[in-house]
């Protein structure tokens, strides 16, 4: 039997912006999107305001803004902590030190691996298969230093670290996950990328609040957003239509208004564009 496509109620042209998170939704290779993808999306540039929304730091997505010929157009970064058009930095806030001094007593007796990042840096303290993928994925060279004096630097010089990125094994990340949860949405807000992986951001940020900020209110109700994991869901719910990838997370899929037929590995997202501007 055929499956059931859902499109929005007007024509896709009549969206000014589309809003794109990329790992799990555009990127079908991790570090990149296919050659079909990026021109595709090249071809809509003129039509749409194109806005990638991610967790990632701003150098692993400006090389995808140059391969699709929108280099320097807004930028949504790490789940919304930091907005960039170009250079220009169109909103920051961070997590501050001391709930950076809290979460590092929570976690003080886990086997955790920390990963800071503000603007365009990112520090580990070692290497590690994790570390490596990171830096394979987003085409990102990562700073060396011990957690405790990178977290004083970052502080000193930018008030604090626009995301956290913690790595373990899942039994630890498990363990993390229960001692944080005090702290969820009090001090920051987090979410579980896979089992090895938490991603911890400051309270009161999202992409949905992101992209309210870069587009407004009225802005958002013109946007088609695409996603596929928790992080995701606000942007989704609230945009003028929502758009779950086939991988996506089963709640991700229940609050879409739609979803694509196939996954991000499949070009999901640009098999649906090609769909919608076929209506």
């Amino acid at each position: 039997m055929a499956q059931h496509i859902n499109f929005p109620h007007k024509h896709i042209s009549a969206f000014k912006a589309l809003c794109f998170d990329l790992d799990g939704t555009l990127l079908a290779l991790k570090s990149h999107m296919t050659p079909k993808a990026y021109d595709f999306l090249g071809t809509l540039k003129s039509k749409h305001q194109l806005l990638l929304c991610s967790a990632r730091i701003p150098s692993g997505m400006r090389y995808h803004q140059e391969s699709i010929g929108i280099l320097g157009a807004p930028m949504l970064c790490y789940n919304g902590a930091l907005s960039l058009e170009g250079e220009r930095v169109v909103y920051s806030k961070t997590i501050t030190e001391s709930a950076l001094e809290t979460i590092s007593l929570l976690l003080d007796h886990l086997d955790v691996d920390w990963g800071l990042y503000a603007f365009d840096q990112w520090w580990v303290s070692k290497d590690s298969e994790r570390v490596q993928k990171e830096r394979y994925n987003t085409q990102t060279e990562p700073l060396w230093g011990e957690t405790r004096s990178t977290i004083k630097r970052l502080v000193d010089e930018f008030g604090g670290v626009h995301k956290i990125m913690l790595m373990g094994d899942k039994n630890n990340m498990d363990l993390a996950m229960e001692a944080m949860a005090p702290l969820q949405g009090a001090s920051l807000v987090y979410f579980r990328s896979n089992d090895t992986l938490i991603e911890i951001a400051p309270s009161g940020v999202g992409k949905k609040e992101g992209v309210t900020q870069l587009l407004g209110d009225h802005g958002l109700l013109d946007a088609m957003a695409f996603g596929d994991n928790d992080n995701d869901i606000a942007l989704l719910d609230a945009s003028g239509w929502g758009v779950a990838v086939q991988n996506a997370k089963p709640l991700v899929k229940s609050i879409a208004d739609a979803v694509t037929p196939l996954s991000c590995a499949d070009d999901g997202v640009i098999d649906y564009l090609n769909m919608c501007y076929g209506q």
